[in-house]
């Protein structure tokens, strides 16, 4: 029954990016004449209504691992017994191509669009699923040209594989040890590649549809969407590595902003060469049948929480703090979470390498012989890596367009290569097993946002071919605070009401006028439990930024929530997105393991003991304090109760406030003899700094 959970979502959902969606195919294949009569039409005669579906009597879906869907609920099929799916594909594929085979899953998006095509589809043989886990598009041509014809739609996404995107994610994030030059230079052969190698790739796939498909029929392809959140460095401290346990040295870099924006921006140009493609087709003589393309990046990166290092996350997955995530990641943790914080700030500062870790004393004999087994593994499979890139056509290719453009022909079954191509298969023939290779896939969220985006882009196609006005819906504001959603993050109400308007102000006055679709980020009080970042995004084309709107938007933002059972004024924060989604405003919260509920009111404890000429304390709190480190609330009431004198100074913030009874902070110091009484037992100090500690014990 899983695969109907989501439907009614997904209605909802549809309806949103009916009037969301860019509408990036502006011309079609032979678009009908809106003057036509029904009766010239007996596609009008049998549904004028884009939305109704029941027109559709077969449709099939091909494509990679997207489309597969792996990971993405239950997988389908049986590892020894082949399905009634099965289907062997001629020119190349001599295997039979089942749903276990090909880690189809039951939440892949196609499987979602079936369930809400319902029983109009034909019983036998009216969905044929082919897609396959790791085709490239040499593969999916040949889904195309093995399916059986007579479609009314098809719905694929193609191309990520051949820009070898699994072994860039295996050297730059899962293995990227020793600082080989592997990473490097796969990704600078796909940058190099990405642009004339997709075209023609997904072109002579949609040309190979058309014999396939009624004349009537749509093609529905879809694009990828951005991997990676951007907005802090959170990532490169987590261990993406498959070895995070083992001290191979700074895998802490793998996971750089500037790495992410890298992989982001291959995810950019990969969509750009697809979309290309598409508007290309839609043009051409060669193909009868109407074709778009969806793009449901711009859901993922810019609506919803819903990328990887996002500063909500701490690296779990699943992550109850982020719901709306998008994709299937592992489930990564601090690196080096066995050292103190002392020793994980040496090692980052040293960058500390493999040979330094082999000379290391803290490791045993037999450890030293396995971290140099793993070397000499890691070396040789360094060298075998870099030396099947520059033997694979796409490198060495002196006109890598030419080449790739005849890859797809049934006479010449070579496709280019990726690096590591055809050497010592590990597996055995068997593969990576799934719970590995669905990494860096879409989720059921993932999946869910794909079909409701093809299932847009179908009725605005269908609406071409009937003649009439796309299906839209108008976006309303949405205002929504986090507190709804269960979120636990939450900072000082006071702290939030301090900085709005100077937040709107510097927007004002830096932000990039001639610049569209923009996004504006700050964070305030970085490090200290009231942490909390402003965010002002434009889209939909905008450039235009109104100060007043922000001061407005962000003041309704931070006080329009949180009112109840609340009397210290906590902020869980919020998105209030305006004029149709033109402008979003959001304050995100950024401490995630606070006391949880939060405090009604300020505690803490206290201690001060007598050593002789000097009175030693030590002063813990949860609810005051916490956004200055105590320079502006405990230090001036302590000067000013016993003069100065106060040594020893050391304020740290508890990185997690659970492991010390739930107090968020802890300060050390040292005074002059005999304050205890008339200080910090009657609690003065505490309370001029809006806390509370019940006393003072100690000898002092």
């Amino acid at each position: 029954m899983m695969i109907f959970e989501p439907l009614v979502g997904l209605l909802a959902l549809v309806n949103v990016v009916n009037g969301y969606v860019p509408r990036l195919h502006a011309k079609h294949a032979h678009p009908i004449n809106r003057s036509s009569s029904s009766a010239s039409s007996p596609l009008v005669k049998r549904d004028s209504d884009p939305s109704n579906m029941e027109w559709i009597k077969r449709w099939a879906a091909i494509g990679d691992s997207y489309t597969a869907g792996i990971g993405a609920g239950r997988p389908m099929g049986h590892q020894i017994t082949a399905d009634e799916v099965a289907i062997r594909v001629p020119d190349g594929l001599e295997e039979i191509r089942d749903n276990y085979k090909c880690s189809r899953y039951d939440m892949a998006y196609p499987k979602v669009i079936e369930a809400q095509f319902g029983a109009h589809v034909q019983k036998d043989g009216g969905f044929q699923y082919l897609a396959c886990s790791g085709d490239r598009s040499e593969q999916i041509y040949q889904q195309a040209q093995a399916l059986k014809g007579e479609l009314d739609f098809v719905t694929f996404t193609a191309g990520g594989n051949d820009l070898c995107l699994a072994q860039i994610i295996a050297d730059c994030i899962m293995l990227p040890y020793f600082k080989n030059s592997a990473c490097e230079t796969v990704i600078a052969k796909a940058q190099e590649n990405v642009k004339s190698i997709i075209k023609d790739n997904v072109k002579q796939i949609l040309e190979a549809l058309d014999e396939k498909m009624n004349d009537d029929g749509i093609v529905v392809v879809n694009g990828y969407a951005q991997f990676f959140d951007t907005t802090s460095d959170n990532c490169d401290k987590q261990s993406w590595d498959v070895f995070w346990f083992l001290p191979l040295g700074a895998s802490y870099q793998a996971l750089t902003i500037s790495r992410r924006h890298t992989f982001n921006q291959l995810v950019i140009d990969i969509n750009s060469s697809i979309r290309d493609a598409v508007n290309e087709a839609a043009e051409s003589d060669k193909i009868s049948y109407k074709v778009g393309y969806a793009e449901w990046d711009r859901w993922v990166s810019n609506e919803v929480d819903a990328r990887m290092c996002s500063p909500s996350s701490n690296g779990d997955y699943p992550d109850s703090n982020q719901p709306d995530m998008h994709f299937i990641k592992p489930d990564t943790h601090p690196w080096f979470n066995w050292a103190s914080d002392v020793e994980r700030d040496e090692l980052r500062k040293r960058d500390m390498d493999l040979e330094h870790m082999l000379s290391s004393a803290r490791l045993s004999t037999s450890e030293r012989r396995q971290v140099k087994r793993l070397k000499a593994i890691m070396e040789a499979r360094d060298r075998n890596l870099e030396r099947t890139l520059y033997d694979s056509i796409l490198y060495k290719s002196p006109n890598p367009n030419a080449a790739v453009r005849h890859k797809l022909n049934p006479r010449d079954p070579s496709p280019p290569g990726c690096p590591g191509d055809g050497g010592v298969d590990m597996t055995f023939g068997m593969g990576m097993p799934d719970h590995v290779g669905q990494n860096f896939h879409p989720n059921e969220a993932g999946h869910l946002t794909i079909a409701s985006f093809a299932l847009a882009e179908l009725m605005d196609l269908r609406s071409i071919v009937l003649g009439v006005d796309s299906p839209a819906c108008t976006v309303k504001d949405e205002f929504t605070c986090f507190s709804s959603t269960g979120s636990k993050y939450y900072v000082s109400g006071n702290k939030t009401n301090e900085n709005y308007e100077e937040f709107c102000q510097e927007v004002a006055d830096k932000h990039p006028s001639n610049t569209i679709n923009w996004s504006y980020p700050k964070t305030y009080f970085e490090g200290t439990p009231e942490e909390h970042e402003y965010i002002v995004t434009l889209g939909n084309g905008v450039s235009a930024f109104d100060k007043d709107q922000c001061v407005e938007s962000m003041k309704k933002l931070i006080n329009s929530c949180d009112t109840s059972d609340n009397p210290m004024n906590w902020k869980c924060g919020g998105r209030y997105i305006r004029d149709e989604g033109d402008y979003k405003y959001e304050l995100h919260p950024r401490r995630n393991n606070r006391p949880w509920p939060w405090p009604r009111a300020p505690y803490g404890r206290c201690e001060g003991w007598y050593k002789f000429v000097l009175g030693q304390y030590t002063v813990e709190g949860a609810g005051f304090s916490t956004w200055d480190y105590g320079q502006k609330t405990m230090l001036p009431n302590m000067n000013s109760c016993y003069g100065l004198g106060t040594t020893a100074w050391k304020f740290d913030y508890h990185d997690n406030p659970a492991d010390h009874n739930g107090y968020e902070w802890k300060a050390t110091f040292n005074t002059p003899i005999w304050v205890r009484a008339r200080c910090w037992n009657n609690n003065k100090v505490v309370e001029a700094a809006n806390g509370w500690t019940d006393g003072c014990k100690g000898n002092d």
